[in-house]
This record gives C-alpha cells, sequence and structure tokens, in this order.
C-alpha cells in the first residue's frame, strides 16, 4: 500500500531573537498508523530511526516543498524513518 506524503504534524517555532518564525513539519512511516504483517505472519515493527532532511539553497527558490526533498523524504518514509522537514529562515533582499 503506498504511503501518504502528508505530513502528520505542521507548526512554527518562534525565533528568540526576532519575529521570523522557522515552518516544520513531522512525517512518520505508515508502520506506525497502519501496522501490516511480514510475510511471516508477525507485525512489522517500528526501526526506531529519523532524519531531518534540509532543502536546498533557499534564496534561489528551496524550500520543503522541493522536488528533491519530496524524492529523499518518500525513500526516507519507505524505509520506515520518520522524517522532520523545515523551511530556512532568510531575508530576501532583492
Amino acid at each position: 500500500m503506498p504511503h501518504s506524503l502528508e505530513p502528520r504534524f505542521t507548526s512554527t517555532i518562534p525565533s528568540i531573537h526576532d519575529d521570523t518564525t522557522l515552518d516544520f513539519r513531522i512525517y512518520h512511516p505508515d508502520i506506525l498508523t497502519r501496522p501490516s504483517l511480514s510475510d511471516e505472519g508477525v507485525y512489522k515493527q517500528w526501526k526506531k530511526k529519523g532524519i531531518v532532511v534540509a532543502h536546498p539553497y533557499a534564496p534561489m527558490g528551496g524550500s520543503y516543498d522541493d522536488r528533491v526533498v519530496r524524492i529523499v523524504l518518500d525513500e526516507f518514509l519507505r524505509a520506515g524513518w520518520i522524517v522532520g522537514t523545515f523551511n530556512f529562515r532568510y531575508i530576501f533582499s532583492g
């Protein structure tokens, strides 16, 4: 069964220095919400691994919706990892 690339949790973290916020998303593999049986009839276990995926250079248009980020996100979810993504904070003056 294919998994969803929709985040399970989305929020922001406020800056302690200014009014800029950091947007972040948390994704988790289907094994945490839809347990499935292995070929031996035993429920598959979550691998208890996680990763944070950063996007390409923000001033050039990178964001956590970037195509490359989505590909990496998809592969780690398939491998059973929890994945965190965030949008870098930057001030674009151009």
